[in-house]
């Protein structure tokens, strides 16, 4: 910068003394666009965590749709097998009426017989009086305990209608639920696609932003190189003007005490003239000092100035770097600590609710040992982050067809597959619990498969993983 001035290489510093007013004029203008650069800078900043607050609060929104999706579907799991079961003992309930009722049929009909036509039945019996005798006490002694049976044919009826109501009961929370359900997803989506909308104006005017500082930082370079040379000639304008006020007011001491010495003896007067010699030495010195010191002080306004550019690019840096790592959904305007993976062994949530239909070690239907474990869900359930992290890959992969890899810090990573599709982007920092895709509608039982991985090397999942009310075993 220095060897551009000393050079000449810009017109209007070429100018042997430029016009003071001018000068001043386009120093106040500099100052002025610096001043704006960087109000605008602290908009930016402003901005940038005020769209990260707003991203955060999204986040958590989201993490407690996620949950409030993944009780829906469990809940609706459970009414429905409670259904089964339910429908199950409605056919049990119903055969044994029936075959009560046919026993006791035969029954009834030769009582009725014989209350209706007794004589009549008596002639038709081919046996003895006596027999026949016989043959109706045993029906009167039989008539108490079918009067029982018919109490207890009468609670079976009765057991049987509450059993269809408790079904009809049933059926109405199961729609309830699966309504509650439909709408938690519909607040999810609604949630995502403004998360989105964020994102892009965020990064829309980050690069808006970024392209006006480029073009000041342009501008401002050769209004930089003037201040500084304006700055110069005025301290040095100072320097010379204090300079000629001591020296003048040196001067004026000196005559004073000279003719004061004049009128006293001429001892005073030779003495007068050492104190005046002294002065004049002290103000040359004091001359030289403050021109020292208006060189340092020229010297610190160069790299005041100097010092205010780097700030104001650093400042456009860092608040563009926040805008993108908004995007990015870091959700933190200051560095964040991902919490420890280790300490959350066995606290974990599974990342969808369902049942686990395949081990870690089992071997599958071709032979192979699974390295993780596979959880049926129900037909488009919400998959979640198990636990804090930062998406290290998502996309299609070989054999593992939609793939999304966690990294959770200290060598964790966790690998999820099997969603139809995925709603986390690469170098996207995630809560646990919070939303990252969905399983498939028209697979007849979805699967997630769920793999852990420590260096590298797959470790068993399920201890990691909190206990689920419905957790099964394949």
């Amino acid at each position: 910068m220095l060897i551009l001035l000393a050079g000449g290489a810009s017109p209007v510093l070429a100018q042997s003394s430029p016009d003071p007013i001018a000068a001043d004029r386009r120093l106040r203008e500099l100052e002025d666009q610096l001043r704006k650069s960087r109000t605008e800078h602290d908009e930016i900043k402003k901005k940038a965590r005020e769209i990260s607050e707003e991203l955060g609060r999204i986040r958590s929104d989201m993490v407690a749709a996620a949950r409030a999706a993944q009780e829906s579907e469990e809940l609706l799991s459970e009414l429905e097998s409670q259904l089964e079961e339910l429908k199950v003992t409605e056919i049990d309930r119903a055969g044994a009426l029936q075959r009560r009722a046919s026993q006791m049929t035969g029954v009834l009909t030769a009582l009725q017989r014989l209350a209706w036509r007794p004589t009549d039945a008596l002639i038709a019996q081919p046996q003895s009086p006596a027999d026949t005798v016989r043959s109706a006490i045993l029906l009167r002694a039989a008539v108490p305990q079918i009067e029982r049976s018919v109490q207890d044919l009468k609670g079976e009826i009765d057991m049987l209608g509450r059993l269809r109501a408790d079904i009809h009961d049933q059926k109405a929370r199961i729609g309830n639920t699966a309504i509650r359900l439909d709408g938690e997803h519909k607040r999810l989506k609604s949630l995502w696609e403004r998360k989105s909308a964020i994102q892009f104006v965020a990064l829309a005017e980050t690069e808006a932003s970024e392209a006006r500082m480029r073009k000041l930082a342009g501008e401002a370079e050769d209004l930089r190189e003037l201040l500084i040379r304006l700055e110069e000639e005025r301290q040095r304008r100072l320097a010379e003007a204090a300079a000629k006020v001591a020296a003048e007011k040196a001067a004026r001491e000196a005559e004073i005490a000279a003719q004061k010495a004049a009128r006293e003896a001429e001892i005073a007067a030779q003495k007068a003239a050492r104190e005046a010699e002294a002065a004049a030495r002290r103000a040359e010195k004091e001359r030289q000092e403050r021109e020292m010191a208006a060189a340092r002080a020229a010297r610190e306004a160069e790299i005041r100035a100097q010092a205010e550019a780097r700030a104001a690019e650093l400042a456009a840096h860092k608040a563009v770097a926040a805008a993108e790592a908004a995007a990015r959904e870091a959700a933190a305007a200051r560095p964040q600590t991902m919490p420890s993976f280790g300490a959350a062994q066995g606290k974990m949530p599974f990342p969808a609710r369902g049942t686990v239909v395949g081990r870690f070690g089992q071997p599958n239907e071709v032979g192979v040992i699974s390295k993780g474990l596979t959880i049926g869900t129900r037909q488009g359930a919400q998959v979640i982050a198990p636990h804090d992290g930062q998406v290290a890959f998502s996309g299609p992969f070989r054999g593992y067809g939609l793939l999304l890899i966690i990294e959770h810090g200290e060598g964790y990573h966790t690998l999820l597959a099997g969603m139809a599709r995925i709603d986390a982007t690469v170098g996207q920092r995630l809560a646990a619990g919070e939303p990252v895709g969905v399983m498939g509608q028209d697979e007849a039982r979805p699967a997630l498969y769920v793999e852990l991985r420590r260096q590298g090397q797959p470790v068993n999942p399920l201890p990691w993983l909190t206990a689920q009310k419905n957790k099964g075993s394949g």
